[in-house]
């Protein structure tokens, strides 16, 4: 029968098996963390020595008690292994060639101790003798008088265990972590202490138990404790964090009940995190959102991916935009146990956004205002000529109708005239429309089309700077965009390339214009041989106000490249060889930019 004292032992090995199980399922439930699953190994080797030195006391034979304190000695070993380590890892010591020379001292020692007949606590097989403990229980005697050398050195092992322990916790306590050191300190002091008195029941041949149990239990009991106040205090930590974070942020179990919201959340959505917790309560949002919010989170269970969206919720009485995140948290196995949502309000970004995208057209329709003054003469000259012949084509009427004998085919030619004058002067006036209009929407573009009635509205311009245009139009490169936007960049660059050449001689100034397929994109060229721009200022000529020229304000190289970004695209200089520059714009092609257009909410 088991008596009061090895009964304890029995229950100081449940001890550490709680200890080892708390710890095991922490690692698993951090996946990997080496702290815990060292102090998990740690209370596992403990309660195999508690074992061990309960079935020593209980030993019928010397066989017996040799087997039982074999085990207890294997147990100190794998202790002693990994304490180190352990200590290590708890106060950032770590001295790898020392713990890596411990750890192969006491691998040996377990060795030894498997390999020895008698193992390390005995020289021979001993005598079974009794101990009558003082409130009366009868126990085997286990204590050693005569260890062998082995014993000795395996002591000497755990003697500079403790002392890189000791050292280790002074090392802290200098770095300033004063509470953690102070745990430790005190966990250390009383292994010590019970481990020098179990040395001296020994060595004087006291009659008591072996107390070196108890400084086992005593520092796993404190360590754990300080480890659980340490995890209490990241908790506390992390809650602190989630409070003071703008955004809302709830948990939500895989039955729809809420499990955590921070401050952030109960203030946007005027609730109380005692109200809704663990409780089967709606979610605080109308009914419609509500509904909203639960299918994407049975999304989420349903296909453990991530759930992006942009909401209009309720806060404060008032419609607030958020951008909304919910993602499965999953165990080890892959099954979704929770899922977690933030929710960020974007509601004064996105009208930061609406402000700046109004100002932004604002700023091309005055470019392309601007814009307007630089082929005033061209809209006069190309609106002069079908209006002059159309005045030329009535008074002929008037003059034939006069006679006596009218000629009708005569008359119907000179209508047909009059018609095909108007539908000219026409077409030249809704191309400036077009080019005036403020919001046109994106469609199936033809590039050399687009181009082309660029060219077409300047052609009295072209003429009137002595400007021969040599084009090279891919006529089967279709882009999704702004018809208007593109043709405004490409007046502005055409524009620019006729001023850059003025001052060149009649017969030198020529201008390409070509529209190519490269790099998977539909590219526009223009390139004139004008006095070009310096290389080091070729980076800088699409910055805001900065211009090459002497009355320029630095706008339209600006807007071009504000334009062309807003279709997905890139916009460049390049300095051409012999002389003038090239300025380049690629757009993607039409299924590209749909699927941009698609993905962006463009």
């Amino acid at each position: 029968m088991s008596g009061i004292y090895v009964t304890a032992l029995y229950v100081m090995s449940g001890v550490c098996a709680f200890a080892a199980l708390h710890h095991g399922l922490a690692v698993l439930r951090r996946r990997v963390n080496r702290i815990h699953l060292l102090f998990a190994l740690l209370a596992l080797a403990i309660m195999g020595l508690v074992l061990a030195r309960a079935g020593a006391y209980q030993a019928q034979t010397a066989e017996a008690l040799v087997a039982m304190r074999k085990w207890e000695v294997a147990a100190v070993c794998v202790f002693f292994s990994l304490f180190p380590w352990f200590i290590a890892e708890y106060t950032g010591i770590r001295p790898r060639k020392l713990l890596l020379g411990l750890t192969a001292f006491f691998v040996l020692m377990f060795a030894l101790n498997l390999i020895q007949p008698y193992g390390l606590q005995f020289t021979g097989l001993p005598q079974l003798t009794y101990l009558e403990l003082p409130w009366g229980e009868r126990v085997v005697d286990l204590r050693v008088l005569h260890p062998p050398l082995l014993h000795t050195i395996g002591w000497g092992g755990i003697l500079v265990a403790l002392v890189f322990s000791l050292y280790a916790c002074i090392a802290q306590y200098r770095q300033g972590q004063q509470q953690k050191a102070s745990a430790l300190a005190w966990a250390l002091g009383l292994f010590f202490v019970a481990v020098m008195f179990n040395l001296v029941i020994n060595r004087l041949n006291i009659e008591f138990i072996h107390t070196s149990d108890f400084g086992f239990i005593v520092l796993l009991v404190l360590m754990d404790l300080e480890m659980m106040l340490e995890s209490r205090d990241q908790n506390r930590h992390m809650r602190a964090v989630l409070d003071h974070l703008s955004a809302a942020i709830c948990l939500k179990d895989s039955k729809g009940r809420y499990q955590l919201v921070n401050h952030t959340f109960e203030t946007f959505f005027h609730t109380r995190e005692a109200d809704i917790v663990g409780k089967n309560v709606f979610d605080p949002f109308p009914r419609q959102q509500d509904e909203l919010i639960r299918a994407q989170e049975r999304q989420v269970l349903n296909t453990r991916q991530n759930v992006e969206s942009e909401e209009v919720l309720e806060c404060d009485g008032q419609p607030r935009i958020f951008q909304s995140i919910k993602f499965p948290l999953l165990r080890p196995d892959g099954c979704v146990y929770a899922v977690g949502g933030v929710y960020v309000d974007i509601t004064e970004s996105r009208k930061q956004d609406e402000t700046l995208d109004k100002f932004r057209r604002q700023l091309w329709h005055a470019d392309r205002v601007a814009s307007t003054g630089a082929i005033t003469a061209s809209l006069a000259h190309e609106l002069c000529q079908p209006l002059s012949a159309i005045l030329n084509n009535a008074q002929a009427g008037l003059r034939f109708m006069a006679q006596d004998k009218v000629d009708l085919d005569e008359i119907r030619e000179i209508f047909q005239d009059i018609v095909r004058d108007d539908k000219r002067a026409a077409t030249v006036i809704n191309g400036l429309r077009a080019m005036l209009q403020q919001e046109i929407p994106y469609a199936d573009l033809d590039l050399a089309q687009c181009v082309n009635e660029v060219i077409k509205l300047l052609h009295s311009e072209i003429i009137r700077h002595g400007v021969e245009v040599e084009c090279m139009l891919d006529a089967s490169l279709t882009v999704r965009a702004n018809k208007t936007q593109i043709q405004q960049v490409v007046l502005n660059l055409m524009i620019n390339a006729l001023e850059a050449m003025a001052e060149q001689p009649a017969g030198e100034r020529k201008l390409r214009v070509r529209v190519t397929r490269a790099d998977g994109k539909g590219r526009i060229s223009i390139s004139d041989s004008g006095i070009g721009i310096p290389e080091d200022m070729l980076d800088r000529v699409f910055d805001g106000f900065y211009t090459t020229k002497s009355q320029g304000l630095g706008v339209g190289l600006e807007v071009c490249r504000s334009i062309v970004e807003s279709h997905c695209g890139v916009i460049w200089a390049e300095a051409n060889p012999d002389r003038g520059v090239t300025f380049h714009f690629a757009l993607p092609f039409a299924q590209e930019a749909s699927a941009t257009e698609g993905a962006t909410g463009v």
